[in-house]
C-alpha cells in the first residue's frame, strides 16, 4: 500500500484524494486547514460526474497541519499539492515542507503538483533537488460549494509528466519517468469505474510544458476575461467580446507559446477546437472568477502573468493580454486592501 500526503483538499484535491484511494493501492493523508474540523467530523459530500453522489466520504487520515501528517509509520511515496499556485502560498508551503523534513525522503518521495500556471515547478526543484517532481495539467471542473461539499461537473482528464530537473545525478531520467508512470497507473486504476462512461483519464506525457501551454490557451484567455467582466464562459462566448477580446487573446497566447518553442501544442486547429468544445450556453464560472466572488486572491501571476512575462522575453506583442493583466492587478490590489481593512467603502 502506497502512502500519499495530499495538501489542499478543495474541489480538485478532494476528487484527487478520492480517486487515489479508489485505486485500493493507496492511503491518503489529507492536510486541511480552514475546513479541517468540519471534514474531520462529517466528511465530504461529493456530487461528481465521474463518481456519482457520495455522502460523508473521508480519506484514510485527515490532519490539520503538515507536522501532524508525520508519523514514524508513514514514509510518504507521494506528496500531492493541489493548493492555489500563489507565490506567497508556495513560499510558505515550501518552508513548511523543508522544516518538516521527515515528510520528504530524498530520492524516494515524489512531489506531484496539480496546479495551474507556468513554471510552477521551479521553487520545488530548488528546495528538493534530489526528489522526482511531477507536474499535472488538469481539466476537471470541480469546486467547493461549501467547506465540505464538492460539485464536480466535467470529467477528470489530466496530463502528468516528470519535470526533468536532472538528467543524470542525483536523479536519472529513468527514475523520474518511472515515478510519473507509477502515479499515472495509480490514478487510472482509481478512475477505472468511470472511464467507460465519462472518458475520465490520466495521461502520461514526457513534455509537460507543452501540455501546460495548451491549457493556457484556454486558461489565460477565458479565465481572466470572465473574471474581469464578471460573466460566465457562455456569456463571454455569446458577447461581442468573443471577436474583440477572447479570440485575439487566445491567438496572443498561441503566438507567445510558438515563440517559446511550443507551437505544435497551440496551433490554430487547437484554438478552433477549444472554441467549438466550449458551449455558448455554458453557465460555468472559471476558478479565478469564483475566487474573486469569494474575496480570495487570484492566481493571476502564474496563469496570465507568466504568459505576459514570456511575451516580453520573446518580444511578442500582446496588447489584449497585457491590458487584461494590468486591469486584474488593480482588482487584486483591491482584494488585498479589503482583506487588510485599508480600503474605504
Amino acid at each position: 500500500m502506497l502512502n500519499i500526503c495530499l495538501i489542499g483538499a478543495g474541489g480538485v484535491g478532494t476528487i484527487a484524494a478520492y480517486v487515489l484511494e479508489n485505486s485500493h493501492r493507496a492511503q491518503v493523508t489529507a492536510v486541511l486547514r480552514s475546513n479541517y474540523t468540519l471534514a474531520k467530523e462529517h466528511g465530504f459530500d461529493i456530487n461528481s460526474v465521474d463518481h456519482g453522489r457520495i455522502t460523508g466520504w473521508k480519506p484514510y487520515r485527515i490532519v490539520p497541519s503538515l507536522s501532524a501528517a508525520y508519523t514514524p509509520d508513514h514514509i510518504y511515496d507521494f506528496i500531492v499539492i493541489t493548493t492555489k499556485a500563489l507565490p506567497d502560498l508556495t513560499a510558505s508551503l515550501i518552508q513548511d515542507l523543508t522544516s518538516s523534513s521527515s515528510l520528504i525522503t530524498p530520492q524516494k518521495t515524489t512531489i506531484v503538483l496539480i496546479q495551474n500556471g507556468l513554471d510552477i515547478e521551479a521553487p520545488f526543484t530548488t528546495a528538493f533537488p534530489s526528489n522526482p517532481i511531477l507536474s499535472s495539467s488538469s481539466l476537471i471542473g470541480s469546486r467547493l460549494t461549501s467547506p465540505t461539499t464538492i460539485f464536480h461537473e466535467d470529467p477528470d482528464i489530466s496530463k502528468v509528466g516528470p519535470h526533468f530537473h536532472h538528467l543524470d545525478t542525483p536523479l536519472s531520467k529513468t527514475t523520474q519517468l518511472n515515478a510519473a508512470t507509477l502515479f499515472v497507473e495509480l490514478y487510472n486504476t482509481g478512475l477505472t469505474p468511470s472511464h467507460p462512461t465519462t472518458g475520465a483519464e490520466c495521461i502520461l506525457v514526457q513534455d509537460i510544458t507543452a501540455s501546460r501551454w495548451r491549457k493556457l490557451l484556454w486558461n489565460a484567455s477565458f479565465n481572466p476575461l470572465c473574471t474581469l467582466l464578471r460573466i460566465s464562459v457562455g456569456e463571454l462566448l455569446s458577447s461581442p467580446g468573443r471577436s474583440t477580446l477572447l479570440e485575439p487573446a487566445m491567438r496572443e497566447v498561441a503566438a507567445v507559446a510558438t515563440a517559446a518553442g511550443f507551437g505544435d501544442a497551440v496551433s490554430e486547429d487547437v484554438v478552433q477546437m477549444m472554441l467549438r468544445e466550449t458551449s455558448a450556453t455554458s453557465p460555468f464560472r472559471p476558478s479565478m472568477l469564483v475566487d474573486l466572488e469569494n474575496g480570495r486572491m487570484l492566481e493571476l501571476d502564474m496563469i496570465l502573468g507568466a504568459v505576459v512575462r514570456v511575451a516580453r522575453e520573446e518580444r511578442v506583442d500582446v496588447p489584449v493580454l497585457g491590458w487584461v493583466f494590468e486591469a486584474l492587478r488593480v482588482v487584486q490590489w483591491g482584494l488585498v486592501e479589503r482583506s487588510q481593512g485599508r480600503r474605504r467603502v
